[in-house]
């Protein structure tokens, strides 16, 4: 009797998957284009606004949660498979990675909450699935922003400069799915067989926007690791980064 009760209720309120993939690129320049500023597992390479180039050597940027709220306020957590997200700066630009997903009822949603925090293996090893490889050389334990390179001024003034930001604070970033399609709330109609998508990208070389590496305070920029990511964060309907 249960299980009919259940089999029925499914069937007057189907829901649909959405998955959530993760994604990060360089800033847009000012015709919208998206630009290349290193090969895959490279160092990114690129001028910052204070006229230092800036050479990313290792970067990892951990997600930890992700949830999503309908637009009457009901929140609904995504499940984690793999489990915490330590992103590989390095990796691919654009390239999208799996990282979430939850079945949502119809309705209309209007906010997406995602988590950066600590990365813990302990948690890591938890995952339902075999969880995320750790890339790079850094040491990101306990640490949920972890950046490190050299910059040097092109202009041959200043000493070249050997720098790393880091920080284990956690963020909650809210992004705003109210006019997410063409104006209107993200919208789950319950008919989409196939599901439905969200990419949630970050820009990395915000973070180096107004440093100038001839008179930079380490911990300053730390403190504002998580400030400037709060603000570069964004979220798509679909699955891609263009």
């Amino acid at each position: 009797m249960i299980s009919s009760l259940a089999a029925c209720e499914s069937l007057l309120e189907p829901k649909t998957k959405v998955a959530l993939a993760i994604s990060h690129h360089g800033t847009r320049n000012t015709s919208g284009v998206l630009p290349n500023y290193g090969e895959p597992d490279a160092a990114r390479v690129f001028v910052n606004d204070m006229g230092w180039e800036v050479n990313l050597a290792e970067g990892v940027i951990v997600m930890t949660a992700a949830q999503v709220e309908s637009c009457a306020g009901e929140s609904f957590d995504f499940e984690l498979p793999y489990g915490p997200f330590p992103e590989y700066q390095l990796s691919q630009d654009q390239d999208l990675v799996d990282f979430a997903s939850v079945e949502l009822p119809e309705g209309t949603y209007c906010k997406l909450r995602v988590e950066y925090g600590r990365y813990q293996s302990s948690l890591a090893e938890q995952a339902f699935d075999t969880p995320y490889a750790l890339k790079g050389h850094a040491q990101v334990e306990g640490l949920t922003v972890y950046l490190a390179g050299t910059a040097k001024d092109p202009s041959g003034k200043h000493e070249g400069a050997n720098w790393k930001f880091q920080t284990n604070q956690t963020s909650i970033v809210e992004l705003d799915l109210s006019k997410a399609e063409d104006g209107r709330p993200f919208a789950i109609t319950g008919k989409e067989p196939g599901g439905r998508a969200l990419t949630v990208a970050k820009t990395y070389d915000a973070f180096f926007r107004g440093i100038d590496f001839a008179d930079y305070d380490t911990e300053a920029v730390s403190g504002r690791l998580l400030e400037v990511l709060n603000a570069d964060t964004y979220v798509r309907v679909g699955s891609q980064i263009f």
